[in-house]
């Protein structure tokens, strides 16, 4: 297990035993998940790109769109100036090895094709809900089932209450309405478990796959 998953961990377990997370907490928590991307994340990401990005022979910029557990997005433009420039931090790519003469010794393994990440939910009517993302089937899917009604089922992840109007100053949530919250912080194939206990319980019928 690794630092940053390490941190993760505590944090998960803090919030499944109940305990407040104050702000100066989740401060020193902000600092230390930043400082662990930028000392253990960043150079293994330098290590794993160089040999493919350095065919390119023209500057790009490439921005990587990263939500936990969904496929990854990367944008591609010619453009030096970043809109929000205040709103990021720059962190060199480097590798910190300082043996630059030896870059025909690497050898490139191609990585495994990343596993499915998203979900088709069909109702017994036929009706079909699959969008790009995992957590936005899942988020559809709650509101034509009823906000309320799952939200009375009191389903529990990360110690939290899936549905609920309690904003997490830590875990992923996406707005619903009527002031209503979802806990979008987990695995694909946590969303189909929690689709199809959702299903069985309220008696609906409906068939979720990965797809």
């Amino acid at each position: 297990m690794t630092n940053l998953e390490k941190l993760y961990q505590s944090i998960a377990n803090l919030k499944e035993l109940g305990l407040p997370l104050h702000e100066e907490t989740l401060k020193a928590v902000d600092n230390l998940e930043e400082e662990l991307i930028k000392n253990e994340i960043i150079p293994r990401l330098s290590e794993s790109i160089e040999a493919i990005i350095t065919q390119i022979q023209r500057p790009i910029v490439l921005v990587v769109d990263y939500i936990p557990n969904e496929s990854l997005s990367v944008r591609l433009t010619r453009k030096r100036v970043i809109t929000d420039e205040t709103e990021t931090k720059q962190y060199s790519l480097a590798p910190k090895s300082k043996d630059k003469e030896k870059k025909t010794d690497k050898t490139i393994t191609s990585a495994p094709k990343s596993s499915k990440t998203g979900l088709a939910v069909t109702f017994p009517d036929g009706t079909v809900i699959s969008n790009r993302y995992a957590y936005e089937t899942l988020i559809d899917v709650v509101k034509r089932v009823g906000i309320t009604k799952v939200e009375n089922l009191q389903l529990k992840h990360l110690g939290l209450n899936l549905v609920s109007k309690i904003k997490d100053d830590f875990y992923n949530q996406h707005e619903l309405s009527g002031g209503y919250l979802i806990v979008s912080h987990s695995a694909t194939v946590k969303k189909k478990q929690q689709l199809d206990e959702i299903s069985e319980r309220l008696k609906l019928g409906l068939k979720v796959e990965i797809a």
